[in-house]
Formats: C-alpha cells, structure tokens, sequence
C-alpha cells in the first residue's frame, strides 16, 4: 500500500483501503467554553429589565421563548443572540403596555454581542490530548457559527496549528458537511469519529461514523433529542477529555492498528472482512 499520503515522519494516519483516519471535532461547548458567556449576557438582560420596571422572572423566561425554544430555526449567525434580547425587550414592552425605548434596545443589543468577544477558554486537557491525537488522525474542526468570529476563536485559544482542516456552516448539517469532507479527502469511517456535546447537532454524525459523547455544556437540549439508530457505528459516552483520549481515541488507534496486520501466509489484512464498527470496509 503506498501510504506517503497518510504518513510522515510524525504522523501515521493510515486506515484500512488506502483510506485515513479523522478526528472531527466540534468547537463551542466541547473544546472550549461557550455557555457561561450566554448566561452572564442573560444575567444582564434581566438585571436591565428589572431597572426599567420590568419583572427579572418574566424578563428570562421571554428571552428563553425568543431564543432557545426558536433554535436552529432562527439560524447562528453572531447577530442573532443580540436581534433575540432586543426582541425579548420588545415583547415585554407590549405584554406590559410599555412603550419601547430605543437607548434600552442599543443596549440589549450591545449585551447580546458581548458573549462573541471574549477571549476563548478551553476546558481542561484538551490541548495535549488534541495535540497528541494529531499524531494518529487529521484533525478536522467542525462548527457552526459566522466564519469570522469562528476562526478567530480557533487562533486566540491556540489551535490554528492543532486542525488540518475547518468546517464552518450556519446550519445544524454537521452530519451531511462530514459525510462530504470523508468521501472527498478519502477518510475511513470506521476508524475515525466526531466528538461534540450536542445529541441533536453533534450527534447525527453517528450515521456517518463513530462518535463520542462528551456533554461538557449541554446549553440546547431537548428532551426530544436522540441519537441515530443502527447505523453500525459505535457511541461512546465520555465526561472529560482524558476519559476522551483513553475509552475512544486509543480504542480506535488499537483497532486499527489489528486491522492494518497482514497474515504473515495469506496476505490478508486482519479484519478486512469485519470491521471492528460494524461497517462494511466498501463504505
């Protein structure tokens, strides 16, 4: 097999069919620290309704009906958040016989901006399990969001020259835009997987290949949500990212490596007619 594409001197990514092996990571919520920044924002808003005379109670619960209960349906654009306070202000307004005041609404919509300009905080050891991961897959960021604020959250934590590759997309498509990016750069779908902390976003790529669940926020579930069943791709369930790296990460390294052995007497790779995920090797 001529593996000069999935291997250098520091890198042995090579799968099974002259394929490689990926990682695809999602980026608010599993690499880095998102919802806390929503949550001060919200903390704000209803601190500010209070003061203009409105109930703090009624202020959250509007805001969580404008926003929350509207996604992805509104879309993730970086405006969105802040087109959602001013709206929320703008309801409570009404319900309350109210007449909207234009300074209050600049500024519901300068609170709802805040939380797309803080420099980035990863959660603990995902830089050295990433960097290490780099040495057995392409590592592919995933995220949804406006390009610019995405990219810029990438380089100010530090990962610019963690990712091989980005994929940034304004709608909740993770599991098609993956499905793309494996068949067009010839990825393995058995011996890679995507880790996020969505069941519904994150999640739907377990139809295309593995995935571990790693609920670190979990901001916009639903009680609704599920994952894709039978799809011959394995879930694993994960709480941080050193059980991340050892019980996903290093299992699917193992497998690989077992599928990768040839038969000293017939040449036959091992594994070739079962794929340790169930999937056929044709995928």
């Amino acid at each position: 097999m001529n593996n000069s594409h999935c291997r250098t001197a520091s890198r042995n990514m090579c799968a099974p069919q002259n394929k490689i092996a990926a990682l695809f990571v999602d980026i608010d919520g599993t690499v880095m620290e998102c919802q806390k920044y929503f949550d001060r924002a919200e903390r704000e808003f209803s601190k500010l309704m209070s003061l203009v005379g409105f109930d703090p109670a009624q202020a959250r619960e509007t805001l969580h009906q404008v926003y929350y209960q509207s996604m992805p349906h509104r879309g993730f654009e970086r405006q969105r958040f802040a087109e959602a306070i001013a709206e929320a202000y703008g309801k409570l307004c009404k319900s309350n016989g109210q007449r909207k005041d234009h300074v209050v609404s600049n500024i519901c919509e300068r609170i709802g901006t805040a939380p797309f300009f803080n420099q980035p905080e990863l959660f603990p050891d995902v830089l050295p399990v990433l960097t290490r991961a780099r040495h057995n897959f392409l590592i592919v960021a995933v995220t949804v969001g406006s390009r610019d604020p995405q990219k810029y959250k990438i380089r100010q934590g530090g990962l610019s020259s963690v990712f091989d590759d980005i994929i940034i997309t304004l709608q909740e498509n993770k599991a098609q835009l993956v499905d793309e990016f494996m068949k067009d750069v010839g990825v393995h779908p058995c011996y890679s997987l995507f880790v996020g902390n969505s069941i519904r976003s994150d999640g739907a790529t377990l139809a295309k290949t593995n995935f571990a669940y790693l609920p670190l926020e979990t901001s916009l579930a639903s009680p609704t949500d599920a994952f894709p069943k039978d799809t011959g791709f394995e879930l694993f369930q994960v709480s941080d990212w050193p059980e991340f790296e050892e019980r996903a990460i290093n299992r699917l390294i193992r497998r690989r490596r077992r599928a990768l052995q040839y038969d000293s007497g017939s040449g036959i790779q091992i594994g070739a007619a079962d794929s340790p995920c169930g999937c056929s090797e044709s995928s």
